[in-house]
């Protein structure tokens, strides 16, 4: 399987849960590609099983990339 995490960060701790996820999903055998969702082509999503999205919360409220990725 290949999964890939898109993370949106405003002090970088959602990309650390996110490497952190990583590790473990790529210690049990799979390919995992961690990428800044302001980042993510077409083609990186075409070549994925699985999609797993982290985002920050500040004041109640997503960034707004993260909606208009979704």
């Amino acid at each position: 399987m290949r999964l890939l995490i898109a993370y949106a960060t405003t002090d970088g701790h959602t990309h650390e849960i996110c490497e952190r996820i990583a590790a473990l999903v790529t210690a049990a055998g799979h390919q995992v590609d961690v990428v800044e969702i302001g980042l993510v082509c077409a083609q990186t999503l075409e070549a994925c099983d699985r999609v797993v999205v982290g985002a920050s919360i500040r004041y109640g409220r997503h960034p707004a990339r993260v909606s208009e990725f979704i």
